[in-house]
């Protein structure tokens, strides 16, 4: 008997469940920061999530710390999650930040959907007009008068036939590698930090006697990637979060390839945790908890909108007359094919010789409208890691942060252009502009800082760099040299408190000029 190549799907009619103004498809930070905007201006809106938690990778795939530049709803999440002890520094408790971030949303009075998939979009006369959802009632239909994309995979921007890019041109189109984080508790932490100043070349030696010794099967990366130290837990039993282990070769469009990963990188861990108790001290007692629910894909899909963002504009800290967001994280490429980092583009100069060009200390750039615009299809925005750059520029501006400022410019335009009968193709941008800023974004004056935490008013020495090549780290990117950090400003933890701190203030203050209580009077449910 031949097998058959095909089966056709029965015809049914999807009975319409919802109908709202603004659908934002995607819980992650993107979507959170768009379902915030767009309620905030008026819009009825709700966010379709197939997991079972808000915060995407922060949350569901563990990534606890945010990285990145703060504007706008960031000061306010920061503040939420400071008045129940989930966030120090940058380390968050990823737990409570479910529940603070669901609890703003409610607070907003948009709707949320859980454990719910979106299989096709809905599109008449070049318009998206809402989506096809699959959970556990079935099949059915949301519509909408727009929809934001933060999907991170850009689904409902390729279901609805915007073209789209995937994966490093140069490498046979594989995307960056991604991670599956580990939690692990009972870690000593003083005995940790007495490892050394330089914990980072700690790791960095001890993977590689381990990989020499046999200890590790292979080099799955030169370092660790990161550590979060989890807020609110006794330091003599520590629990951390740790992003070690890696897959390479990753197609992470194909399902089969994904599940490939999450073997692949489960293993890892076990070894990890292995390696972890003889070779670093303060985890001679430690354990592996669990590992994330979610694998932390780095790219996928990268909607083509109006404008393309590159690397060349990150490099050169590109402004935009049509800016609704700026971003200062360095290239951050987890190399696709073989371990380590690529933190740079590769141009002629001026002899015809090819050379390394970095996101350098200080730096910062701007994100324009319409690089979340997509193309053909209109009433729909992106946000988040699937917006409209090449390979490069995506992996400098897929930070979380960055990921929710984009939302919120997503969740405004979205909103605005419903109150002014125009698809968003054909929003006046300096309406948008000037909402934001309304907002607490800032696209008026230069930010405080950039790339490396730099003051922007330092103009950075090309002396005082100390390149890749030079730095014992294992660091792929350009930062300061020690010795010449003390000629330049830094924006500190104690600069950030602050900030957070004046935006508590001043929110305060604008809800008893509208008649609101400190406790949040009758908007609604909240955590103070």
């Amino acid at each position: 008997m031949e097998k058959r190549q095909v089966v056709v799907e029965k015809s049914h009619e999807v009975p319409v469940v919802k109908e709202v103004d603004v659908l934002v498809a995607g819980g992650g930070y993107a979507g959170f920061g768009a379902a915030m905007a767009a309620a905030r201006n008026g819009a009825d809106t709700l966010v379709v999530e197939q997991l079972s938690a808000l915060g995407g990778l922060v949350t569901m795939g563990y990534v606890g710390l945010t990285f990145s530049y703060i504007e706008g709803i960031g000061y306010e999440l920061f503040d939420e999650l400071k008045k129940v002890n989930a966030v120090k520094g940058r380390f968050l408790d990823v737990e409570k930040t479910k529940v603070v971030l669901e609890q703003m949303l409610l607070k907003e009075k948009v709707g949320i959907l859980y454990n719910t998939t979106i299989v096709d979009s809905i599109v008449e006369d070049g318009a998206i007009k809402g989506v096809i959802i699959h959970n556990k009632s079935g099949r059915q239909a949301i519509l909408a008068k727009r929809v934001v994309d933060a999907s991170g995979d850009g689904d409902v921007s390729a279901y609805a036939g915007v073209p789209f890019e995937s994966g490093c041109p140069q490498l046979d189109n594989y995307n960056q590698a991604s991670s599956l984080v580990c939690r692990i508790g009972n870690v000593d932490l003083a005995r940790y930090k007495d490892g050394g100043d330089d914990l980072t070349a700690l790791w960095l030696k001890q993977v590689q006697e381990a990989v020499d010794a046999g200890e590790l099967p292979y080099m799955i990366d030169k370092r660790v990637n990161w550590l979060v130290i989890v807020p609110g837990r006794d330091p003599k039993h520590q629990e951390i979060l740790l992003c070690y282990a890696h897959s390479r070769k990753c197609r992470c469009l194909d399902a089969w390839d994904l599940t490939r990963q999450l073997i692949e990188q489960r293993l890892q861990n076990q070894w990890m945790i292995a390696f972890c108790r003889k070779r670093i001290p303060g985890f001679e007692n430690a354990w592996l908890v669990d590992t994330a629910p979610l694998l932390g894909v780095r790219d996928s899909r990268r909607i083509m909108c109006e404008y393309k963002v590159t690397g060349q504009d990150l490099v050169d800290g590109r402004r935009f007359d049509d800016a609704v967001m700026r971003g200062m994280h360095a290239f951050d490429a987890h190399h696709p094919t073989e371990p380590g980092h690529i933190k740079h583009i590769v141009n002629e100069n001026g002899k015809g010789e090819k050379e390394k060009c970095y996101v350098n200390p200080g730096n910062w750039r701007e994100i324009p409208y319409r690089a979340i615009v997509p193309l053909k299809i209109d009433d729909l925005l992106v946000a988040g890691r699937n917006f409209s750059s090449d390979f490069m520029a995506q992996s400098g501006n897929r930070l979380v942060l960055e990921c929710l400022n984009m939302g919120q410019a997503a969740g405004t335009a979205a909103a605005l252009s419903i109150k002014d009968g125009v698809t968003p193709r054909k929003l006046k941008v300096k309406s948008l502009q000037a909402r934001l800023i309304e907002m607490g974004v800032n696209l008026a004056t230069a930010p405080e800082y950039g790339t490396g935490n730099v003051s922007t008013k330092c103009e950075v020495k090309r002396e005082d760099l100390l390149m890749p090549e030079e730095n014992k780290t294992g660091q792929a990117s350009t930062v300061l040299r020690g010795d010449r950090r003390g000629n330049y400003k830094f924006f500190t933890e104690n600069d950030e408190a602050r900030k957070i701190e004046e935006f508590a203030r001043r929110k305060a203050q604008t809800q008893e000029a509208a008649g609101y209580t400190n406790t949040g009077g009758d908007v609604g449910t909240n955590l103070e």
